[in-house]
């Protein structure tokens, strides 16, 4: 198990924190009631999310991406399901997987390497030009993500550089001797 992934889940799922509403300046603290939490695992392993996935484009062009793209996918159910729903249900709630519902995914599979990334492409097309901006300028990572966010109006979430979660709750720091929060407990 990748102890700095399970770690930021358990506390994410915890579900206190604080928010900071619109009209205030101070947090204010807040527990969800949300019995079910929504996540976005496998975006990234079916639409090159990752910087493994740009490199093995660099050395080996769209045949390398695709087939390590093929390799995340499989092991999916190994490496992160298991671990995600175990941490996630000791705080007694359900987790979902939009980007794992069959339907999607047999979409996804199907969709070719070069339309799920920007790997390889200059820009966007032409066809997601608006007034404000002649073109995104996008991650090429999860590309046909992004521009949905785009053509949907989420805009800032489209521009959104990629952060994975152990570094955005900073995780990926815990130490103890010789032993990092990315390093795998078996």
């Amino acid at each position: 198990m990748d102890l700095s992934i399970a770690c930021a889940l358990y506390f994410a799922a915890r579900g206190r924190g604080t928010v900071q509403p619109e009209s205030s300046e101070d947090a204010v603290p807040y527990t969800t009631s949300a019995r079910v939490l929504l996540s976005g695992l496998g975006a990234d392993e079916l639409f090159a999310g990752y910087t493994r996935h740009a490199t093995a484009f660099s050395r080996r062009g769209l045949s390398g991406l695709s087939d390590e793209l093929k390799l995340d996918y499989l092991r999916l159910g190994k490496r992160n399901l298991g671990r995600d729903d175990r941490v996630i249900s000791s705080w007694g709630r359900e987790v979902r997987y939009p980007y794992l519902d069959e339907d999607f995914l047999r979409w996804a599979l199907r969709l070719p390497v070069w339309e799920k990334c920007g790997f390889g492409q200059s820009s966007a097309p032409a066809s997601l030009s608006t007034e404000e901006d002649d073109e995104p300028s996008l991650e090429l990572s999860k590309k046909v993500l992004r521009l949905l966010a785009w053509k949907l109006g989420m805009k800032s979430a489209a521009t959104m550089k990629k952060r994975a979660i152990q570094f955005g709750a900073r995780t990926a720091k815990m130490e103890a001797g010789k032993t990092k929060g990315t390093q795998i407990l078996s």
